[in-house]
């Protein structure tokens, strides 16, 4: 059955992949972009009706709100850890006050479900025991701050509403579609940038650190997905992630396996705000999507 959704930051990495997919299954799509992304290639599918302008704009606002959309998905923020230290002011009103004005939309209007993309961010370093859903909160970062504060407003104005709601805390992502100019967001997209250009890789931070990698279209599924779930209760909080963690130091050795180079890799200084380590458990997510098989990294890469 066709669906009237709205996906905000649906020309950057992550929201292209999800307008294309939704369009692909017949559903009327709206997109909203300011089009600063970044990280990844911008990509405007003419099949959607597409609004370009910021979620702080009251003009944007207003034509959401005559459009009516069913499903909201909130994928529109400031979405790199490094690149929230260019500029804080603007990280914490988009994707703080952004969300807040739009929960406040969703919820005058009456959505059914409204999905919020959230971030790994929001939990800061965990060197131990692997994070669930209900691990402490102490971002790291001033990006892990605003997607945090993003979640909080989610839950006041949206919790006690019959709207339905989704929060996934995306662990980094990778995938066709990233930026491999841009050296600010994605690691894997990142250190492959070096290998396509033969350079030397630079490593911003230790080797020891480590990560949860998951490849795009496995994370366009289970956002598709979330819409006819019917385990999905009221309010859910997800940590959306392959639950298998990897060193800095390994993912650079598969990445050059993978492209059969041999590259010298340089360690310097790391950057603001970046977390050590995080490795967390999928059993929540994969205990209300059974179906989903997760791409090992090899064949992602």
């Amino acid at each position: 059955m066709t669906k009237k959704i709205l996906v905000t930051g649906g020309v950057g990495f992550i929201g292209a992949h999800l307008v294309n997919e939704l369009l692909k299954k017949k559903n009327k799509v709206l997109f909203v972009d300011n089009l600063k992304t970044i990280g990844g290639i911008p990509y405007i599918n003419p099949e959607g009706i597409f609004i370009k302008g910021d979620i702080l704009d009251e003009k944007v606002l207003k034509k959401i709100e005559s459009w009516r959309p069913e499903i909201i998905y909130h994928l529109a923020a400031q979405s790199g850890g490094e690149s929230a230290y260019d500029d804080p002011k603007y990280d914490f009103m988009s994707n703080g006050y952004g969300t807040f004005l739009l929960t406040k939309l969703a919820k005058k209007i009456k959505v059914k479900h409204f999905i919020y993309s959230s971030s790994v961010a929001v939990y800061g370093s965990k060197k131990s025991k692997k994070m669930t859903e209900t691990s402490k909160i102490i971002p790291d970062s001033i990006y892990g701050i605003s997607k945090y504060t993003g979640e909080m407003f989610v839950n006041q104005i949206l919790g006690n509403t019959k709207i339905k709601t989704t929060i996934f805390r995306i662990f980094n992502t990778y995938g066709p579609g990233e930026d491999l100019n841009y050296l600010k967001k994605g690691m894997v997209s990142i250190y492959c940038s070096y290998v396509w250009k033969n350079n030397p890789i630079v490593v911003k931070g230790s080797l020891k650190r480590f990560r949860n990698y998951q490849y795009i279209g496995d994370v366009i599924k289970i956002l598709i997905q979330s819409i006819n779930n019917k385990k999905l209760k009221k309010n859910e909080i997800f940590n959306l992630t392959t639950g298998k963690v990897t060193k800095v130091r390994d993912l650079l050795n598969l990445i050059l396996k993978t492209a059969n180079k041999k590259l010298k890799i340089v360690e310097i200084k790391g950057t603001e705000g970046d977390s050590f380590g995080y490795d967390a458990s999928n059993k929540y997510l994969k205990s209300k999507f059974s179906n989903i098989k997760f791409t090992p990294l090899n064949k992602g890469l």
